[in-house]
């Protein structure tokens, strides 16, 4: 039995014993004749011989980001710390992107805060970025509490 394989850059595309009846004749007139072992993927090397290709690596598959929940409006807010409540809600009067945030938290048609979404963390992140301003967290706490916060972990 006679192999057949088309080739492209030095690697069989396509392989067949009989490419006549397998592809349309302008693509069987670009096999040529291999070895019996040569498959799908083989590669030629300057000198004519075939070799498999190598086996790709397993790579570690990349840890999941966590699962987000959904929370209320009101557990949102319960999310933070009475003192961090007290702070941020001070601190609306004069910022316009926290009072955005809230106002989005707040509007009575918002069924559930989604923990998973980025424009989530960009809101939790301003307001950790104020609450380190103000002193009331460290840069360090504030990391544990956006993950606290973003987790859905009430304390």
């Amino acid at each position: 039995m006679s192999n057949y394989a088309r080739i492209k850059n030095n690697v069989a595309v396509d392989v067949s014993t009989d490419p006549a009846s397998q592809f349309h004749p302008t693509i069987a007139a670009e096999f040529e004749e291999v070895p019996d072992e040569v498959q799908r993927g083989w590669r030629r090397a300057e000198d004519g011989t075939w070799s498999a290709s190598p086996e790709p690596t397993p790579t570690e598959p990349a840890e999941p980001e966590p699962e987000r929940p959904r929370v209320g409006p009101v557990e949102f807010k319960l999310l933070f710390t009475s003192p961090e409540r007290l702070k941020l809600k001070e601190l609306r009067a004069s910022d316009p992107a926290l009072a955005d945030f809230f106002e989005i938290i707040e509007d009575p048609r918002l069924q559930y805060i989604d923990l998973s979404l980025g424009s989530t963390a960009v809101g939790v992140d301003h307001c950790l970025s104020l609450l380190i301003n103000a002193e009331i967290l460290t840069e360090s706490e504030a990391d544990t509490r956006r993950e606290q916060i973003l987790s859905g972990t009430l304390l």
